[in-house]
């Protein structure tokens, strides 16, 4: 008896378009739940970091007594050309260096030389872990320059951190008046536990700021076009050499965090809606970028005396 050819099974042409339909749905719906979890374990990383920063605060005030100072300044030669220049610069990240177990970066820093010279180079260029926001695609391996025309390219390492100077106006900010602070850290500073008044848990000590573009609601012509921060030092430009560039190193809350129209010398974060902090008492939070103005300001003074209420 004759055998009748077997039939083979197969999916349709229709029936694989379903399959990869519903592939491409899960996927879909899949893919943001997953960059969501990606992105609260960067969050996370970001608040260890902001945490490593407190305690090394908190170290260095109990071996000094005081709070690094937000930047050291130090005119030039008296009668030189370079006398308006900062000669130090050395700022409260490296400073910090030995608290935050980076012992053999602080060795490669001169700290009584300007941060600038080549004698530094190789210590202000090191990329830092602890400064650096993990969703902070800005900062990673790049760098703030000061002077292009130098040979090498005078650089320092970007950092994704900031310290408080507290709040500012047109007139009065980092700047402008870099000594003439209601915060914690600001040109020579030597600030003590004892002097923040306000409570540690109500003043901030640290924020984010990424470098990246300033928020703008439309493009405009002059002026910073980017954020300058680092970790090392607040550094002068060739062409301006009385501008101390307090920004790369400290925030005012003149604007808040992630504000359009803002400057250079506020803060933004590469987090959606929020941006993180350190407290001056250890503790990391999270404020929204629509703090009310006057409680954004309060948190920033030592001794404003002001009545800190939930946020």
């Amino acid at each position: 008896m004759p055998q009748l050819p077997s039939r083979r099974s197969a999916f349709t042409l229709v029936e694989l378009l379903v399959v990869i339909a519903i592939i491409g749905i899960l996927v879909g719906l899949l893919l943001p739940a997953v960059q969501a979890a990606r992105e609260a374990a960067r969050r996370m990383s970001c608040q260890n970091n902001l945490k490593q920063l407190a305690l090394g605060l908190h170290n260095y005030e109990s071996t000094f007594k005081v709070l690094p100072s937000g930047y050291l300044h130090k005119p030039g030669p008296r009668g030189t050309a370079m006398e308006p220049a900062n000669h130090m610069g050395l700022a409260w990240g490296a400073a910090m260096l030995p608290q935050l177990e980076q012992s053999q970066v602080a060795i490669l820093f001169d700290y009584n030389r300007p941060m600038w010279v080549p004698e530094n180079l190789d210590a202000r260029e090191k990329p830092l872990e602890v400064f650096l926001c993990p969703s902070d695609t800005y900062s990673a391996d790049a760098f703030v320059i000061r002077d292009d025309t130098s040979n090498p390219v005078e650089r320092y390492a970007a950092a994704s951190y900031a310290a408080n100077w507290g709040p500012a106006d047109a007139s009065t900010n980092l700047d402008d008046t870099p000594t003439a602070s209601r915060g914690v850290f600001y040109r020579n500073s030597r600030t003590r536990v004892s002097a923040i008044i306000d409570g540690l848990s109500n003043t901030l000590a640290f924020g984010e700021r990424h470098n990246g573009p300033i928020p703008m609601s439309q493009t405009t012509a002059g002026g910073h076009s980017a954020f300058e921060n680092v970790w090392s030092a607040a550094i002068r430009d060739t062409d301006e050499l009385d501008d101390d560039h307090g920004h790369m190193v400290l925030f005012e809350t003149q604007f808040r965090p992630n504000q359009k129209d803002g400057d250079d010398k506020g803060l933004a974060a590469p987090h959606v809606g929020l941006c993180q902090f350190a407290l001056c008492d250890g503790s990391v939070r999270a404020i929204t970028e629509h703090i009310d103005a006057d409680l954004y300001d309060a948190l920033a003074t030592r001794h404003g005396n002001e009545v800190v209420e939930d946020y």
